[in-house]
């Protein structure tokens, strides 16, 4: 089955006739669907559709984008010309363009659907009628209830999925597109005892119905609440730390970020100089893998045509690469990998991770709590998102979890704060769990537990 190419066709013609020496055309068509209930009972269903096409045309070291939801051939005429209008007045620029035709793969130039291989479109998603995805979220929240009686109340429960159809071409030859679906359930339980209230969240995702696993994310969230009743702050001192592999994953996902070719030419990244240097434990690999079968994140190529493939940003310890699109390999001097991203096709070209992970080590969370004298086990955290700077790489994060005496859960943990740097968790790795988990709730990030040997604990 190919993709229709005439809307990208006829754009590719209007950009030359404007002037563009060379350009490129992305359409893209998106249907989503979100479902939230309460209390047992239907309260938002959101079904969106969405179909456009951006265009970016390059002439004398500048580049115009335009883009449009109307994808006629007289709108389609009229954005090409907006392109170039935006080009002539852009800073000139000599290291924008689209990919040179020896960068990319023959079969990228058949005008076929490629990437059928990796699994990651589910026909069915659509198929399946609504009211069995409103069943699925009412079940989770059932369950959840269910779970333990101190369970009070669900404060979220939501259903949503996206399916798409992505189409690009460029005036070098390019000419392919792919089609993806995911899908995910996610809740947040409120438990309570004794005038104490705690929550908690789990979730499920999955490119299918069929793989949405709806009683982990319940049993999760209603375990997670309940867990933690009883929390209480600890004294302040260094100890060492276990990551839970969700909270593990919120912190890969900052990090990711100062590894971004992007982040680095523009003065934003604390790992800008750090290149083949150590920023990690020596048991530590960090993995960019836009091949993956099934993962969230993946596709045959990237924002700009380029071949998606798997690389190590770090390994053993030592920074290998930056993500980098064309623009920002050029900028540095280096090679493009893959990672051009565009959220859709109103959006610029940007620097995005794929499928990024720390593989997973060979002890269990169980074990790597017991080989722990005491300390902390962290399976949440607040703040995320201020006090994870991959600016300056500081770390300053409110935390819950266990306090681990002799190996064991002692009980349970909260107004604490887990205070240093990013360079000095991902350095005093010590353990890495067999438990690796993606979630697609901030890209497609994966991780397992892991253990720090020691970060600064601040409580009471």
């Amino acid at each position: 089955m190919k993709p229709d190419f005439k809307p990208l066709d006829i754009a590719l013609s209007r950009l030359e006739s404007s002037g563009a020496a060379e350009s490129d055309a992305l359409m893209v068509r998106e249907r989503g669907l979100s479902i939230r209930v309460f209390d047992g009972r239907l309260e938002e269903f959101i079904y969106s559709d969405d179909r456009g096409l951006g265009l970016r045309g390059f002439s004398d070291d500048r580049v115009g984008r335009a883009y449009t939801s109307d994808l006629s051939e007289g709108s389609i005429g009229e954005t090409a010309g907006r392109a170039m209008e935006n080009a002539r007045v852009s800073p000139v620029d000599p290291d924008k363009g689209i990919p040179d035709e020896s960068m990319v793969a023959d079969e990228m130039k058949k005008g076929a659907h490629l990437g059928e291989e990796f699994h990651i479109f589910s026909p069915e998603l659509m198929e399946t009628p609504p009211a069995e995805k409103i069943e699925l979220v009412l079940s989770m929240e059932r369950r959840a209830k269910e779970y333990d009686p101190r369970i009070r109340g669900i404060e979220t429960a939501v259903y949503a999925e996206s399916t798409a159809e992505i189409v690009l071409a460029n005036s070098k030859g390019f000419r392919s597109g792919y089609r993806y679906s995911v899908c995910y359930g996610y809740l947040m339980a409120i438990a309570e005892e004794n005038g104490d209230s705690q929550t908690g969240f789990g979730f499920t995702a999955g490119h299918s119905l069929a793989s949405l696993d709806p009683g982990r994310a319940s049993i999760d969230a209603a375990s997670r609440a309940a867990g933690l009743l009883g929390a209480r702050p600890v004294e302040s001192e260094r100890v060492p730390v276990l990551l839970d592999s969700i909270t593990s994953a919120e912190i890969i996902a900052a990090f990711s970020m100062a590894m971004s070719g992007e982040a680095v030419t523009r003065g934003r990244s604390f790992l800008a100089d750090k290149l083949d240097e150590r920023v990690a434990s020596s048991t530590v690999d960090i993995i960019d893998d836009g091949l993956m079968e099934g993962g969230f994140a993946t596709a045959p190529f990237d924002g700009e045509g380029i071949a998606s493939s798997s690389k190590h940003l770090v390994r053993e310890g030592v920074l290998s690469t930056f993500m980098h699109n064309c623009y920002t390999a050029s900028r540095m001097g280096a090679r493009t990998t893959g990672n051009a991203g565009r959220g859709s096709y109103s959006s610029r070209v940007g620097v995005s991770p794929t499928n990024i992970y720390i593989p997973a080590g060979m002890s269990s969370p169980d074990k790597l709590r017991k080989s722990m004298d005491r300390g902390l086990e962290v399976i949440e955290i607040q703040g995320a998102h201020v006090g994870l700077n991959p600016v300056t790489g500081e770390l300053s994060v409110g935390a819950k979890g266990f306090w681990i005496e002799n190996g064991e859960r002692n009980h349970a943990v909260r107004e604490v704060t887990i205070a240093g740097t990013m360079e000095d968790l991902f350095g005093g790795i010590t353990g890495v769990g067999d438990d690796l988990r993606f979630t697609p709730m901030s890209g497609s990030i994966g991780s397992p537990s892991l253990l720090v040997g020691e970060l600064a604990v601040s409580g009471k």
